[in-house]
């Protein structure tokens, strides 16, 4: 019940409308305070006991210093960039995000924290300080838990530093958008199918160039000199593999796509092209550049069939 109050406050909070207000609320162990100095205060009255009355004022002093400290913790923290990459899921990865800060005390024991139904924070709970004057790099540890693509609106930062009486928070809007990849498996299950390179003559794996004196005489064109009357040398090519495609079929959905993203993988690091057939929606053409591999990989995380 204390999350889905905590939950209907972050949304309110992220709904507002207001740039990046802060907002602090008692946490349990704030109310749990809260109910004991009412009860000291209640007893102390009824019995006269100053001593009672000492103790419930001290501790109510504590609770309000709290409650100041708390809100000053936090008020200043800036978030200047996120960076949030791309990756399969069942693999971790992590966000960067930039803090800056104007409060010359510095800030401890921040919390960032976003919510996203592909991706789970592998340290729910951790914190970090944020230093004063300079920006404070830090990564946030990342859990992809299914393929797609999402959209993470808001970031929230919160601290409940130095008693853990008062939850202070804020929330910086975003609107990025994350890849998470499908798993990586060696399933084999996909159809390839390679495709004709018909600038390639059949037979032939050299070329002719112009003699250049030190040339083996073995590798001299002697029928093209006889023709010509002109010196040639045999040039051999190295052996380029057929370009591939690799094509969806009806075999289960996610499995299939899991050992297409393993052969897309494997296909880039033996430099070989490869292009992306995924039903009558997703047509890419033959090609082997990073920029390729990551269009590639996005089609097959936003691909619904």
């Amino acid at each position: 019940m204390f999350r889905s109050l905590r939950s209907f406050f972050y949304n309110r909070a992220a709904n507002s409308g207001r740039k990046h207000p802060l907002y602090i609320v008692p946490t349990l162990d704030g109310l749990k305070v809260i109910a004991l100095n009412i009860t000291l205060l209640v007893i102390g009255l009824v019995y006269a006991n100053n001593y009672v009355l000492l103790f419930n004022f001290v501790l109510f002093c504590l609770f309000l210093g709290s409650m100041f400290y708390t809100h000053f913790n936090l008020s200043g923290v800036r978030l200047e960039s996120i960076q949030i990459p791309s990756f399969h899921a069942g693999e971790d990865s992590s966000a960067i995000l930039h803090f800056s800060s104007s409060n010359a005390q510095g800030h401890y024991f921040i919390r960032p924290y976003f919510k996203s139904s592909l991706v789970r924070l592998n340290h729910f709970k951790e914190t970090f300080p944020i230093r004063p004057d300079e920006t404070t790099v830090v990564k946030v540890s990342l859990k992809g838990i299914k393929r797609g693509q999402d959209t993470i609106k808001s970031v929230y930062i919160e601290t409940l530093f130095p008693f853990n009486f008062f939850r202070c928070f804020t929330f910086f809007n975003i609107n990025q958008d994350i890849f998470i990849f499908p798993e990586r498996a060696n399933l084999n299950i996909h159809k390839e199918v390679e495709v004709t390179d018909s600038r390639k003559e059949d037979g032939d794996d050299f070329y002719l160039r112009d003699y250049v004196p030190g040339d083996s005489l073995k590798r001299v064109d002697w029928k093209k000199l006889a023709q010509t009357n002109k010196w040639y040398t045999r040039q051999f090519q190295a052996h380029i593999p057929s370009p591939i495609m690799l094509i969806l079929d009806k075999t289960p959905v996610e499995d299939t796509l899991k050992s297409i993203s393993f052969s897309i993988h494997n296909l880039h690091q033996q430099n070989i092209k490869y292009g992306l057939k995924l039903g009558d929606s997703v047509l890419i053409a033959p090609e082997n550049s990073p920029r390729h591999l990551t269009q590639c990989l996005r089609e097959l995380a936003r691909y619904h069939a």
